[in-house]
């Protein structure tokens, strides 16, 4: 048994070497300016001071819209007999799939709204779903009786009351995620800047350092974001484990609450909540279609057919590249990602909390900072091809959203029996098979999809995108361009179908789920 463990070590080891080499070229730079301890020198400037804090504001407020549309969504889908619930359930995450852009486009189409809080508001309505599906996980395991005695004791009051305790650990946890990725947006305040009355964001700050082509120092730049973030995570996950602990143990599953009388009201509000996160902004863009004036010709559904074909026409190199690229960035996830899931899952506490923070480095830092230390590591003499190449691109989304599928599967691994792994140390069997017969086989679904999101988030991203000159012809570059310069049936189309194939890894683990319910 001791060879096993450290053959277990072994393997665990080698996969962390291979996602260090991964992030170590674009988090270098960045690292480099904390260890010398100039991390903040650059906020001492009273300009680079006043977006560092406006930047921070944004993102809490935005943090806090998210988590006051989210927790209510996640209750009411998952937890009350409202109309079309499982519906409701199954639309709730799609937003994480879009491209923030192609929702700041819809909510300003439909509002007219632009400037720094049409910014706050839409990255709050993007990032709502993380807290509420995180909700939603925690009150799936709300004991029956803890929930029957409050509704006993106190009716619906109490038992809503008790639903809030249950998720709260969750929530904190999604909230500072909201926080975190509302932070670390370029696209959104830039495109609502355009729009309206300008406005400088941190990311903004960094960025503009590629425009001067100094690629080092606008890595560093992103250095006091990263610490941000990382403290910020840190305490969100601190928080998610000194408050798991009142909450009551496992126990049967909860009966879904009965609105009674009130189930019309308390269902418009579950679909209003998801209006506002998702249906009104992509109606709004499917309206685009074949939106023109008064004198134009043909009708709407003529126009929006022509939109879509050019689309297809003009967009389909680009999604193909962008797909081809991240799905090879998928690969790598699906490889490693096991083996640091295992390692993160078999830890509790701050150990935990601390792997987790390191493991998430990536997803902390703005993009354009993590491209421009990409660029600041691979641009050098003899290096040209692999740089503006296909290779780097793939290696950096790999290592950008590798984290992603970790947290899924060791969210995934950690309801898997001890005594299973036990089982399976006494038979002897090498690290490897028992990985893989008690870990990944019985979450074979979970590993796919965790494959599949590192694919999404690869395709929609556009701050990375922008700055790599192997992914300059992408999707997310194609609509960037097409929404700043023409804002025509063409930008709406080919949003949508942006839109449409991101959802598709969604779409095929709910009907995979669904199916096996129904074979069990």
């Amino acid at each position: 048994m001791p060879s096993l463990l450290r053959q277990a070590r072994v393997w665990q080891g080698f996969a962390a070497l291979l996602a260090l080499g991964l992030v170590i070229g674009p988090l270098g730079p960045l690292l480099a300016a904390i260890f010398r301890g100039d991390a903040f020198t650059q906020l001492g400037e009273a300009r680079v001071a006043l977006v560092f804090w406006r930047s921070v504001w944004m993102a809490a407020l935005s943090a806090g819209l998210a988590v006051l549309v989210g927790l209510p969504l996640a209750i009411l889908a998952h937890r009350t007999r409202v109309w079309g619930a499982e519906l409701l359930a199954l639309l709730t995450p799609l937003t994480l799939l879009l491209p923030p852009l192609l929702m700041a486009q819809g909510w300003n189409g439909l509002t007219g709204w632009d400037g720094l809080w049409a910014s706050v508001f839409t990255l709050g309505m993007c990032y709502a779903p993380l807290p509420a599906l995180l909700a939603s996980r925690a009150l799936a395991v709300q004991p029956g009786a803890a929930h029957e005695s409050a509704l006993l004791c106190g009716g619906r009051r109490l038992a809503l009351r008790e639903m809030l305790t249950t998720a709260r650990p969750a929530v904190a946890l999604g909230g500072s995620l909201a926080f975190l990725f509302s932070i670390t947006d370029f696209a959104v305040p830039d495109y609502m800047a355009a729009l309206g009355d300008t406005f400088g964001v941190y990311p903004g700050h960094v960025f503009n350092h590629f425009r001067d082509d100094d690629y080092w120092a606008g890595a560093r730049a992103a250095a006091p974001l990263i610490l941000l973030c990382a403290l910020v995570l840190y305490l969100g996950l601190w928080a998610r484990d000194r408050w798991s602990q009142e909450t009551p143990g496992s126990g049967r599953q909860a009966d879904a609450l009965d609105w009674g009388r009130a189930t019309p009201a308390w269902s418009l509000l579950a679909w209003s909540l998801l209006g506002l996160t998702l249906l009104l902004p992509l109606g709004r863009i499917v309206f685009e279609l074949g939106v023109a004036g008064p004198e134009a010709p043909g009708t709407w559904g003529s126009r929006a057919s022509e939109s879509v074909q050019a689309a297809f026409d003009r967009g389909r190199e680009d999604v193909g590249r962008s797909f081809s690229n991240a799905s090879l960035a998928g690969l790598v996830a699906l490889l490693l990602a096991p083996f640091l899931a295992h390692l993160l899952a078999s830890r509790r506490g701050r150990t935990a909390r601390l792997l987790m923070t390191l493991t998430a480095l990536p997803l902390l830092v703005p993009g354009v900072g993590y491209g421009m230390g990409a660029i600041a590591f691979a641009n050098r003499p003899g290096w040209s091809e692999f740089y503006q190449g296909t290779g780097l691109v793939v290696l950096v989304y790999a290592g950008r959203f590798l984290p992603i599928a970790v947290f899924l599967l060791a969210e995934r691994f950690q309801s898997v029996p001890r005594s299973r792994d036990e089982a399976a140390l006494t038979l002897g069997l090498s690290y490897p098979r028992r990985l893989l017969q008690v870990f990944v086989t019985p979450q074979l679904s979970a590993w796919l999809l965790a494959a599949g999101l590192v694919v999404v988030f690869a395709v929609r991203e556009l701050d990375l995108a922008i700055l790599l000159p192997g992914a300059n012809q992408s999707a997310a570059v194609r609509y960037f361009n097409a929404l700043h310069f023409a804002r025509d049936g063409f930008v709406a189309a080919f949003g949508l179908l942006i839109a449409i194939l991101l959802f598709l890894p969604a779409m095929l683990y709910a009907a995979w789920t669904s199916l096996r319910r129904r074979d069990v």
